[in-house]
C-alpha cells in the first residue's frame, strides 16, 4: 500500500516535472495538442485540468475518506462534464498564473496529506473503476494520472 510519505512524494514529483515541462514552452507551444490525451486538450488545457482538480482534491479526499465500503465515491458524477467544467475555469489565465494556480494547489495538497487520519486514507472505497485504500485511489488519481498528463503535454509518448 502506497504510504504517507509515497503520497507526498509523488505529489513534489507531480510539481517538480510539471513546473519543468511547463518551463520550456514558448507562447506559441500551449495551444499544441497534448500527446495520448483524449479529450482532445492542448498543452494549456491539461495544465487548467491538473490544477482544478488539485484544487478540489482536498473534497475528493473527504469523499473517499468517508464513503462506505463499496460505495462508489464517484456518485454517479459525470467525470467528462466535470472535467470540461474544471478546464472552463481556469482558461482564462495568463500562462504565468495558470503555473502559479497548478504549483500551488499542488503544495496545498502536499501540506494538507500530513494532517488526513489515518483511518480516513486507508478508508476501502471505489472511484469508478479504480478500488482500493483511499490513499491508493488518491496516489493513482493525484500522481499517475498527473504525471501521464504532462509527459504527454511535454510531447512525450509516456502520456
Amino acid at each position: 500500500m502506497t504510504t504517507r510519505e509515497e503520497l507526498i512524494d509523488g505529489l513534489r514529483t507531480v510539481v517538480r516535472e510539471g513546473l519543468r515541462v511547463m518551463s520550456g514552452f514558448g507562447p506559441n507551444d500551449w495551444k499544441r495538442p497534448a500527446l495520448g490525451d483524449e479529450a482532445g486538450w492542448d498543452r494549456r488545457q491539461v495544465y487548467c485540468h491538473l490544477a482544478a482538480v488539485a484544487e478540489i482534491a482536498p473534497g475528493f479526499l473527504g469523499n473517499l475518506g468517508n464513503a462506505e465500503e463499496g460505495q462508489d465515491a464517484l456518485g454517479g458524477l459525470d467525470i467528462d462534464a466535470l472535467n470540461a467544467q474544471l478546464v472552463a475555469g481556469k482558461e482564462q489565465l495568463s500562462e504565468q498564473d495558470l503555473m502559479e494556480a497548478f504549483k500551488t494547489s499542488f503544495e496545498r495538497l502536499i501540506e494538507l496529506i500530513p494532517t488526513v487520519p489515518d483511518e480516513q486514507l486507508r478508508n476501502p472505497t471505489k472511484f469508478g473503476l479504480l478500488e482500493g485504500p483511499a490513499i491508493e485511489i488518491m496516489d493513482s488519481v493525484l500522481v499517475l494520472h498527473s504525471i501521464a498528463h504532462i509527459y504527454g503535454a511535454g510531447g512525450s509518448p509516456l502520456g
